[in-house]
């Protein structure tokens, strides 16, 4: 019957519309059903999670430093602030959230992927000062000043001095000082707790719920700095060589990854992590390799590194065969035309591949022509992947992001999960 209702849903909202057509609003989340919504804010990742018993998880919430970019003389272009340029990319999260979940007190988690400003924010000195303690707010500290978050896992805690010293070879060392700020001040007050994600675990990351009432629901934790699940129950494996060089210093390989599992139903995010092989380019470059093999197959994915052409290699594409790609992007760069090549072509992997993207720029299109509308379900909007109780099914819904107020544009599925 659900199936069934949101096959009229989607003749609604797939195909052009009178001009006396209402836009049709987003179907609220419901006890059994897993959510996955990726926001698009312009400015980088953010996707949030409802678990099945209603656990919340906010993996990553960017707000790109774009006074940083325009000092090159010839910038990548940077997409705008969506819904528009009067709202930060925090508040755009979380006017999303309390849409989606209006009664919302708390995020149970916040997972921040690596210390890069399009993942974590970029608080500086024209930042709003915190309420809360002395450190000024952007991306995942302004989220947690909007609504509390009651725990925060990152790659470094408590140390923040793996492999290098963050301090000293971070790119993004003012937002980052002013992470650290907002971490020990809350713990100091016992308003949040910390943690450093652990390769390998499944217990990390859990229903704080009700999680007897959906047993097959998981998130497998599946990288962390060099450190990857080794595939065998908690265990994991350093990829990493003992020492690095601050010449070869990446904070984009050592980002976290997860595998969320629901049923039948699994997905893959590793935000930034890198599969570039050769080019001079050290052996742990590609981290994609060795996480692919612990992975298999899943459903659905978000694509490493925005589609950046140093991440998605053939094997890890080959090994992951996802069905739906969504490409959480803001940059003119995203995706790298080989990276496009290898996600729509038959000779990767075989059968159907839906993509979606949440900003595509015109240059971008007009690089690549055909490639691109042929190929792309959407180029742009807020892209939320809804699972059935259970994971034998998903829908996709793509919302506009013009608005603050949640509205579908198109409707994709059911698709099967296997």
């Amino acid at each position: 019957m659900l199936s069934r209702i949101l096959r009229i849903v989607s003749l609604l909202v797939l195909y052009k519309s009178p001009s006396w057509a209402q836009p049709v609003n987003l179907p609220g989340w419901q006890e059994g059903y897993l959510d996955i919504h990726h926001i698009s804010t312009g400015s980088g990742n953010a996707a949030f999670f409802i678990f099945p018993d209603g656990t919340t998880l906010l993996f990553d919430a960017g707000d790109v430093d774009r006074a940083a970019r325009l000092k090159y003389p010839n910038p990548l272009k940077v997409s705008p602030r969506l819904p528009n340029d009067s709202i930060s990319a925090a508040q755009c999260i979380t006017t999303y959230i309390r849409q989606v979940l209006p009664a919302i007190s708390h995020i149970d988690y916040g997972v921040i992927s690596h210390f890069h400003s399009d993942h974590f924010g970029s608080a500086g000195s024209q930042s709003k000062l915190s309420e809360k303690g002395n450190y000024r707010l952007s991306g995942i500290t302004e989220v947690n000043e909007i609504i509390l978050i009651k725990k925060m896992i990152d790659r470094a805690y408590p140390s923040y001095q793996f492999p290098l010293h963050l301090s000293t070879h971070i790119q993004d060392k003012e937002p980052f000082s002013h992470y650290l700020k907002f971490i020990y001040s809350q713990i100091a007050t016992h308003r949040l707790s910390v943690e450093s994600l652990k390769a390998g675990s499944k217990l990390q990351i859990i229903q704080t719920k009700n999680p007897k009432k959906y047993p097959d629901f998981v998130v497998q934790n599946i990288k962390s700095n060099g450190e990857i699940w080794s595939g065998k129950e908690n265990g994991s494996i350093n990829v990493l060589p003992e020492s690095i060089s601050p010449t070869d210093y990446n904070e984009n390989t050592l980002s976290l990854a997860l595998k969320v599992s629901y049923g039948k139903f699994d997905y893959f995010t590793g935000d930034d992590i890198t599969g570039l092989q050769g080019f001079g380019l050290p052996t742990w470059f590609d981290m994609e390799t060795p996480v692919a093999k612990v992975v298999g197959k899943v459903e659905a994915l978000s694509l490493n590194h925005h589609g950046v052409r140093d991440a998605s290699n053939d094997f890890f594409l080959k090994t992951l065969e996802p069905r739906v790609v969504v490409q959480q992007s803001w940059s003119s760069n995203h995706p790298g035309e080989e990276v496009l090549h290898r996600i729509i072509s038959a000779a990767t992997y075989p059968g159907k591949r839906d993509i979606f993207a949440t900003y595509i720029h015109e240059e971008t299109r007009a690089t690549y022509g055909r490639w691109l509308d042929e190929n792309y379900q959407t180029e742009r909007g807020h892209i939320m992947l809804r699972v059935s109780r259970g994971g034998d099914e998903f829908n996709v819904y793509v919302l506009d992001d013009t608005k603050p107020k949640l509205t579908i544009l198109k409707f994709f599925g059911p698709y099967e999960s296997k």
